[in-house]
This record gives C-alpha cells, structure tokens and sequence, in this order.
C-alpha cells in the first residue's frame, strides 16, 4: 500500500467513526459510557494518518470496518441472539424500595433481579412499566428482552421476563408494558436461568430507543 492510499483509509476510519459518534448510531456496536474512548480513537487514527514509516500490505484490510460504518445500516441485537443465549441476572447486595409513581418506570434487568433474588418483596403492590422487545421462548411463552453489554455488542447476553396476558405480536417488535409483578418462574432452557414474569395490563408498540441496551 502507498503512503497516499494509506491516508485516504484511515481518516475515512476517522470520518466513519466520527459519523457514528455524531448520530448516535455508536450505541449499536458499544456501551454508550464508552464514548470517550471512541473520540481518543478518532484521535489516533488522524495522528497516524499524518504518521511516517511503512505501510504493510495488510492495512488495506482496514478498509473494512471503513464499508462496514459507512455501507452497512447498524442493527441492534434482538430475537434471534435472545433465544440463543441464555438470561444473565447478577444479584445486588440490597434492593431499596422503588422510587414513587405509579406506574413507575424500571429497566429490565432491575425488575427481574428484584423479582429473582429479592423474590419480588419490592415490586409487589406496585406497576411498572418495562421497554424491550418481544421473542418467543422454547414453549411459546411471549418474552420481553433486553440486551445487556459488558463491552460492544460481541458480547451482548439477554435479561428475559416472561409476559402473562400479553397480546401475540412479531419478535422484535418494541413494547412498552405496563403491569404487575407476579410470583411465577420458568426456566431459561439455554442455561437453565431463571425467568420472572410480569402480569401484563397494558402494552403498546413503540420506536426502538435511541440507547436499545442496558
């Protein structure tokens, strides 16, 4: 690779990056916290643009992440990993009380935590309201899911809870539900995990979030 090709190649890395950052489509590749390390990468990509020394043959290989960012329309993970990999829930030290509202607003992964491992003593007598996206488990129960990230997508594990009452709909159509909790479990059949249920009153269709991970 010559040296003008090689700047060419890694400041549309840098602009493809940059375009990601600016939209907002970032959040479909990582953890949105870890935006900053994205800018310090832009950084380093027009430092090394500007950079003396050789080129070796395989740098034309960068040109793929540059088709990637720039051709291909981001998509979040959804059903499809949802079922093939199993519900991961961490237990936390105290489950304080949920904050007021009615109903009140709290993320998937916190309901089922609560519902697991505090057996649900701090949901009970209360509505929540839940956003994620339907799948379909091993015996047909209707699933509300969302991704969780350690690091980028690569390593995206789904929190599940099963809906009681709710309305057949196409995996991954977004929903936002409003509902109870109940005292009822399944077993995730991918790790043997366990799934909590919501008792669903309400759900209704609604856009992806802008930030569809957890």
């Amino acid at each position: 690779m010559n040296r003008a090709a090689a700047i060419v190649i890694l400041l549309l890395l840098a602009g493809a990056t940059t375009r990601t950052l600016v939209t907002g489509q970032y959040v479909s590749y990582v953890k949105a916290g870890l935006w900053p390390l994205l800018v310090i990468s832009v950084v380093l990509l027009a430092l090394f643009a500007t950079a003396k020394g050789h080129q070796p043959k395989v740098a034309w290989l960068l040109v793929l992440p540059v088709l990637a960012l720039l051709v291909v329309a981001p998509k979040s993970l959804g059903s499809y990993a949802a079922v093939n990999a199993g519900t991961v829930l961490t237990e936390s030290d105290e489950y304080p009380p949920l904050p007021d509202g009615d109903p009140v607003e709290v993320k998937i992964f916190d309901y089922a935590s609560r519902a697991v491992f505090d057996e649900g003593r701090t949901l009970r007598d209360r509505r929540v309201r839940l956003v994620g996206f339907t799948s379909t488990g091993p015996n047909g129960e209707r699933l509300l899911v969302r991704m969780i990230l350690t690091c980028c997508a690569a390593d995206g594990r789904p929190v599940k809870i099963g809906m009681r009452n709710a309305e057949p709909l196409p995996d991954d159509t977004w929903i936002e539900v409003v509902g109870s909790y109940v005292d009822e479990t399944a077993e995730d059949g991918v790790n043997g995990g366990k799934i909590p249920f919501v008792d669903v009153e309400d759900a209704i269709r609604v856009a992806q979030p802008e930030r569809p991970y957890e």
